[in-house]
């Protein structure tokens, strides 16, 4: 089986002059919070750190808050347009569906170390925010759609006697473990704590007994060549920066 493709979170493409001076708020700010939270977000150091001033902040913005919106709203996007590019299925012809989702774990985990405090910010916020919940519905929706997709294109026989509600629910089960590790970080001491290779390979296992895939009879008619990915006991797999905020 070939080696998946790397994995890296998506950006769109800058434009226009006044774009960039908004994107460097943005960008501002969501530093800001992957430092301390939203309590770190203040108007003048966002503005001196997108070497902006306030007025040009104010001449976009009303308020912090509706600031913290944007951020918000911005990862949101990016987290679907990722989701989209992950779960192409031509970046994982010849890959075994088994290799294909613990790539996929692993990036999700990395995803959690790199914008843990963007992930928690989303959480608590879409507890009173329509848009921002939404955003979150529309991310499951999109990658368990996708995902079902993904398995028919392969050819691959499902056990489960509903497949599409199936993965569904796999889905929501591997996105509410990812945000509960995102909430809760395991105390170091803790001899139970999972690390993200044991984390990641679990909840493979899961998904792939939950759903009833057979992992033993590979159908895609792509040829078989180079190495599969380093599994769970041989060491993390690896994937790129992908664009830290």
């Amino acid at each position: 089986m070939t080696t998946p493709r790397t994995l890296e979170w998506i950006k769109p493409p800058l434009q226009a002059r006044s774009q960039k001076t908004m994107e460097r708020l943005l960008d501002a700010a969501e530093a800001l919070i992957a430092e301390g939270g939203i309590e770190q977000v203040t108007v003048a150091e966002v503005a001196r750190r997108a070497g902006s001033s306030v007025g040009s902040f104010y001449a976009r913005f009303s308020d912090k808050e509706a600031l913290v919106r944007t951020v918000l709203e911005r990862f949101g996007s990016q987290a679907l347009a990722t989701a989209a590019a992950v779960l192409e299925p031509s970046r994982w012809h010849g890959v075994a569906v088994e290799d294909a989702l613990l790539a996929m774990m692993r990036f999700m985990l990395q995803i959690v170390r790199e914008r843990r405090s963007l992930i928690v910010a989303s959480l608590v916020r879409a507890a009173h925010d329509d848009e921002v919940y939404a955003l979150g519905q529309a991310l499951q929706e999109h990658i368990a759609t996708h995902l079902h997709g993904l398995l028919l294109d392969r050819g691959h026989q499902v056990t489960h006697p509903e497949p599409e509600k199936a993965i569904g629910v796999a889905v929501w089960m591997v996105l509410s473990a990812m945000e509960t590790h995102a909430l809760h970080q395991p105390r170091p001491d803790d001899p139970k704590a999972l690390d993200d290779a044991e984390l990641a390979a679990e909840m493979t296992r899961m998904v792939i007994r939950y759903v009833g895939i057979d992992v033993n009879e590979e159908m895609d008619a792509a040829p078989q060549s180079g190495a599969r990915p380093a599994r769970d006991d041989e060491g993390p797999a690896h994937f790129s920066d992908g664009g830290k905020p």
